[in-house]
């Protein structure tokens, strides 16, 4: 072999152009060898996030230390696209926000549930994740799940409740009912403005506030910390309603106009919790509800975090991703979240998709995966192969996994991998004997955030990834490793975890709001409901028109969009 090498090498001098000498089977190799590297064997992954950009790079530098492949990451300009096309990209991270079904038409998307290089694990990626924007096939992988839902500081829990009550009375709150939910929050409402030994019932069981306000509750305000300026959290609730209709994304793409005039009950349900969220609005100095104060302060999205993170508000209707400017705001503060479903009041008779029920659509939390790794179908097949090494080896090879767990620290979605992972092995112990990173503020985050090994043990078989990797990093053999996630980018260890236990119990719902016609959101859950926000009272006719303002703007893009394919 080494004089395969040998020759190789004089070839590549001799030669105008590169050639690339032999290389043996990666199984075959010496472990503690680097295989040669030419310019030839570079693979570029392009993407056009910022934010992504500083994990990519550890991903890739990780990759190419892990197997001596060369790859390189590259932030693309405004044409995303337009930039693939022209320098013929194999390998790249697009943006669910983005127009897919243009990369489509355009072919720029390899079906990779049929590849075999890529079925074993594309199998395992549930519907509700998969990228198909034309219903068929899958067309990514999903990079990093994320979370939507109500955030909660177990810190506030404790100072109101008791710290012995706080696991149980939040476990309550996953899986109760709208009306139990709404009481609550009415009771909260109560206490801030006369704080007393109340007595409250949610799933049957009791539990009593404290008699008198003490550590973070001496802050609060209100209920909900609230953004002005975005739509967010109404598009993370509205993915809540579209999933009582619609059991993918695909399912919400080609919605009939019939099938939108049917959904008046469940967005009368959405303006309903709408109405909650607004009408009691965490200020800085007391609640302040709908009206001049609220559209016309400054409750912009860093005014919604601080007064999250200061203690004003209860619940912050966010998601993972706004976990780190969380810690930015106050350090240390997302070491204790957790994190709870958005409530409608809907029963079983108002739910029409298939595998939902009233009971699973309060107990859910949203999820969805905003970023996905792509491969260009017009690749030459040693790029193809090149591209399908790096991302079999992120979520099938033991470094990878670390490598991946190192750069991302969130939710693969064959996220058991990450669970328990081998480098919290390489952690500096403590006196007693426990990883001092990981244990130091542990205690509330492993109750709450380990997954037991059996759903570990399920979700591997469901994915069809077992093998010899998983089997020596499984929750079952290693049963002391499963638990939090490692952190990264200052992401919560607890509210991460969190999500990993809602996704292994399958208690999720996908991300739908993103299949709604492009500028919905913006126009509708913008511009034209911004009215509604300055009103102090919403009247029934209120209501009314604001579901018939959700109903005929659907409507009206479906018949533009029928008009421009007619």
């Amino acid at each position: 072999m080494k004089i395969k090498r040998f020759l190789s090498l004089i070839l590549s001098l001799l030669l105008v152009f590169g050639f690339s000498g032999c290389r043996n089977d990666e199984g075959n190799e010496d472990p503690n060898s680097v295989p040669e590297i030419s310019e030839e064997d570079e693979l570029v992954l392009y993407h056009n996030s910022t934010a992504l950009a500083p994990m990519l790079m550890t991903l890739t530098e990780e990759y190419s230390k892990a197997t001596g492949k060369k790859i390189s990451t590259k932030l693309a300009g405004n044409d995303f696209m337009g930039e693939m096309q022209s320098n013929s990209a194999v390998i790249y991270v697009v943006d669910t926000n983005s127009d897919l079904s243009e990369w489509h038409s355009e072919g720029l998307f390899s079906d990779l549930l049929n590849d075999s290089g890529f079925s074993s694990l594309t199998s395992g990626i549930p519907a509700g994740l998969q990228l198909n924007p034309a219903g068929i096939g899958s067309y990514g992988i999903p990079l990093v799940l994320e979370g939507y839902g109500y955030i909660v500081d177990k810190n506030m829990f404790s100072s109101l409740f008791g710290e012995e009550n706080v696991e149980n009375l939040i476990n309550d709150l996953k899986t109760c009912s709208f009306t139990e939910f709404e009481g609550f929050a009415a009771a909260v409402d109560t206490y801030i403005s006369a704080p007393s030994a109340a007595e409250i019932t949610i799933n049957g069981n009791k539990y009593v506030f404290a008699k008198e306000k003490t550590g973070k509750a001496l802050n609060l305000t209100g209920i909900f910390s609230l953004n002005n300026e975005s739509t967010r959290a109404m598009e993370h609730l509205l993915s809540s309603a579209l999933a009582a209709k619609f059991a993918s994304r695909y399912e919400v793409i080609t919605a009939a106009e019939e099938t939108v005039s049917e959904m008046e009950d469940i967005f009368e349900a959405y303006v309903e919790v709408l109405d909650l969220h607004t009408s009691h609005v965490a200020g800085a100095e007391g609640s302040i509800g709908r009206g001049d104060e609220f559209t016309g302060g400054d409750y912009n999205y860093s005014t919604a975090v601080d007064l999250f993170t200061r203690g004003n508000a209860l619940f912050y209707p966010g998601g993972t991703s706004d976990a780190a400017d969380f810690e930015k705001s106050a350090e240390g503060f997302s070491e204790n979240l957790d994190i709870i479903p958005m409530k409608l009041p809907l029963s079983d008779d108002d739910i029409t998709a298939a595998g939902m029920n009233a009971e699973k659509l309060q107990s859910s939390i949203v999820i969805g995966s905003r970023y996905y790794i792509a491969v260009n179908p017009k690749a030459d097949e040693a790029s193809s192969a090149a591209a399908k090494d790096f991302i079999n080896w992120i979520y099938s090879n033991e470094s990878g996994k670390n490598a991946y767990s190192s750069a991302f620290g969130g939710v693969p979605f064959n996220y058991e991998y990450i669970i328990g992972n081998s480098m919290q092995e390489e952690k500096p112990e403590t006196e007693n004997g426990t990883a001092s990173s990981e244990s130091e503020n542990s205690e509330g985050k492993t109750k709450s955030g380990a997954v037991s090994s059996e759903n570990t043990s399920q979700s591997g078989t469901e994915s069809g990834n077992s093998g010899p990797d998983e089997e020596e990093n499984s929750g079952e053999e290693n049963p002391d490793l499963v638990g939090p996630m490692i952190p990264s980018h200052n992401i919560s260890n607890s509210l991460m975890a969190s999500v990993a236990e809602y996704y292994a119990a399958g208690n999720w719902i996908p991300d739908l709001s993103f299949a709604l016609p492009a500028d919905f959101s913006e126009k509708i859950l913008g511009e034209n409901l911004s009215d509604y926000w300055g009103m102090e009272t919403w009247a029934d006719s209120d209501r009314e028109n604001f579901v018939d303002t959700i109903i005929g703007g659907w409507k009206e893009r479906l018949d533009k969009e029928n008009s421009a394919v007619g």
